[in-house]
C-alpha cells in the first residue's frame, strides 16, 4: 500500500487499523515505547491526537501523524481506547474495558488477596522477580500499583547488577527513570506465584471452567 503526500485515509476501513495497531510498534519502532507512552499519558488525562503527538515527539519518539492516527483508532475499534468528539478535536481516554498488563494483574490479585497488607508487596515483588529472572526496578512495582516504602520488604541490589538488567530492558525498549533503584527478596512465596499465575493464565484466556478446584476470584483481568 502506498501513500502518496495528497492521500486520505478512509477512518471507514477498520482492518487498515487493526493492522497498524497489531504491527505498528514493530514496523515503525522496535521496542514497546509507542503504546506505554500513550497509556501513560491517557492515565493522567484524556488527550487530544495533537497532544499526543507533541508529547510522543518531545520524548522523542519519531511516529508519523497519519501512523499515529491509525494507531489510535485501532486502540478504539479493540476497546482499548474510548473517543469522544469535542470540535475540533478527537479526544481519546482509556477505555473501562481495556486489558490489563501483566504489572497491573499481578498488583491487582495480590491486592486482593487474603494476606495482611504489608505481606501484598512482598509477594508481589517475588512474582515479579521470578517470572522475570531478574531484579525488580522501583517503577515497576508503581506501575503494579505498589505505592508504599519498597524498601520495607525488599533488599537493593548492588549499582553492577542494576546496571545490568537496566541494560537488558534499554536494548528491548523498555525506559526507566535514570536513577531508578532496583530490588530483590529474599523470602520465597512460591505458593502464592502458582497461585497468581494460575489465575492470570485461566483469566486471560478464559478457561476457569475448564480447571477443577480453583480459586473463584473476579477481578476483570
Amino acid at each position: 500500500m502506498e501513500l502518496g503526500l495528497n492521500t486520505k485515509v478512509d477512518t471507514e476501513k477498520p482492518i487498515y487499523y487493526r493492522v497498524i495497531y497489531q504491527v505498528g510498534e514493530h514496523m515503525f519502532l522496535p521496542d514497546d515505547s509507542l503504546k506505554a507512552t500513550i497509556m501513560g499519558e491517557l492515565e493522567k488525562d484524556d488527550r487530544s491526537i495533537s497532544s499526543l503527538y507533541r508529547t510522543l515527539k518531545d520524548e522523542g519518539i519519531k511516529v508519523h501523524r497519519l501512523v499515529l492516527t491509525g494507531y489510535l483508532k485501532a486502540m478504539e475499534d479493540m476497546k482499548v481506547l474510548r473517543a469522544k468528539e469535542i470540535p475540533p478535536s478527537k479526544v481519546y481516554s482509556i477505555s473501562l474495558s481495556a486489558d490489563k498488563d501483566i504489572y497491573q494483574s499481578i498488583g491487582e490479585y495480590c491486592r486482593n488477596m487474603d494476606v495482611p497488607d504489608q505481606k501484598r508487596p512482598a509477594i508481589g515483588l517475588y512474582v515479579l522477580q521470578k517470572l522475570f529472572r531478574r531484579p525488580v526496578f522501583l517503577g515497576e512495582m508503581r506501575r503494579a500499583g505498589f505505592t508504599g516504602d519498597i524498601e520495607e520488604v525488599a533488599v537493593g541490589v548492588s549499582s553492577e547488577e542494576r546496571l545490568e538488567a537496566k541494560k537488558m530492558l534499554a536494548k528491548r525498549g523498555h525506559k526507566l527513570p535514570q536513577r531508578d533503584p532496583a530490588y530483590r527478596i529474599n523470602k520465597k512465596y512460591d505458593k502464592e506465584f502458582d497461585e497468581i499465575i494460575m489465575h492470570i493464565l485461566l483469566q486471560r484466556f478464559e478457561a476457569s471452567s475448564l480447571a477443577v478446584d480453583t480459586k473463584q476470584t473476579t477481578l476483570g483481568l
